[in-house]
């Protein structure tokens, strides 16, 4: 299988995001009165900016991510699993707590400086002890694994400026759902490639390659951008495996996830039963006078 950068996936998946965003929010603004429009402009131009400066973190996390820092209580259940990732050398910054928990929802993510959202379940699992302390920090060990491997850049700001994209994307989203019982839906769905490489031989015969390209090259987005979000997800997954093998939990994080019935390939659970070899230790010879 070719193997393709962390980087050059990351543009794969951000170029079509930052695009649209930037496209809707000028229209938006070109749709308001001109002063007003201006202003929103020039607003969210300066959030952005801030955030790349590394101002508001606490409240962006919070309002991007819809999670709250974690309160007094909730930190000190979560106490003996810092304590855990802290002598095993991972460091937690700020402890978020997602307001909502879908059957989505990762169970934990790391985020900008150290910080680290934890899904209520999560919580509520370490509380009444369905979860150890060394299971919880298993999973926070490998979500702060996720993101050293990807490594993103400006992550609050980016965030923020592809909002409108996540947003178009919720609204599609709710609208197949919404028609998914029609009958030929997902065949037609299936077929899209067909129908890009006829728009685009049809504008081309009739000499109208502009939009025929255009049309063909966001379908080509349809296919290129769930892929290399795939190849992130597995490159990520594999290092944040390699990171929690490596602090000796990976057993531990494999009985976790096969106790809740979460689905592993054989390479995976494989991957993460690995023991940690040590270094061998010097024998010492004695010499005899």
């Amino acid at each position: 299988m070719m193997r393709f950068p962390m980087t050059v996936l990351r543009v794969v998946t951000l170029a079509p995001a930052l695009l649209v965003s930037f496209v809707l929010t000028v229209v938006v603004c070109a749709l308001l009165p001109p002063a007003l429009g201006l202003i929103a402009f020039l607003a969210a131009a300066g959030v952005l900016v801030a955030l790349a400066l590394g101002q508001f973190e606490v409240p962006a996390t919070a309002a991007l991510t819809r999670s709250r820092p974690a309160t007094a209580a909730e930190l000190q259940v979560m106490g003996p699993v810092l304590a855990e990732l802290g002598v095993r050398g991972v460091d937690v910054g700020t402890l978020f707590v997602r307001r909502r928990q879908s059957p989505g929802t990762l169970v934990a993510a790391a985020i900008a400086d150290g910080a680290v959202m934890v899904s209520p379940g999560l919580f509520n699992a370490t509380y009444r002890g369905g979860v150890t302390a060394a299971e919880a920090a298993a999973a926070i060990a490998h979500a702060v694994g996720r993101r050293r491997a990807i490594r993103p850049r400006l992550e609050l700001a980016v965030l923020a400026a592809t909002t409108p994209w996540r947003l178009v994307g919720a609204s599609f989203r709710g609208v197949a759902r919404a028609f998914a019982w029609l009958p030929f839906m997902r065949l037609a769905w299936t077929l899209r490639g067909v129908v890009g490489v006829i728009c685009i031989v049809q504008s081309v015969v009739e000499g109208r390659a502009a939009p025929g390209i255009l049309g063909g090259a966001v379908i080509a987005l349809t296919y290129l951008v769930p892929a290399a979000s795939r190849r992130i997800e597995a490159g990520a997954e594999a290092a944040a495996d390699q990171l929690v093998v490596s602090l000796g939990l990976g057993s531990v994080l494999a009985g976790l996830l096969r106790r809740h019935g979460h689905p592993m390939t054989l390479e995976r659970l494989q991957r993460l039963e690995t023991a940690v070899e040590q270094p061998a230790r010097r024998r010492l010879h004695l010499v005899h006078g």
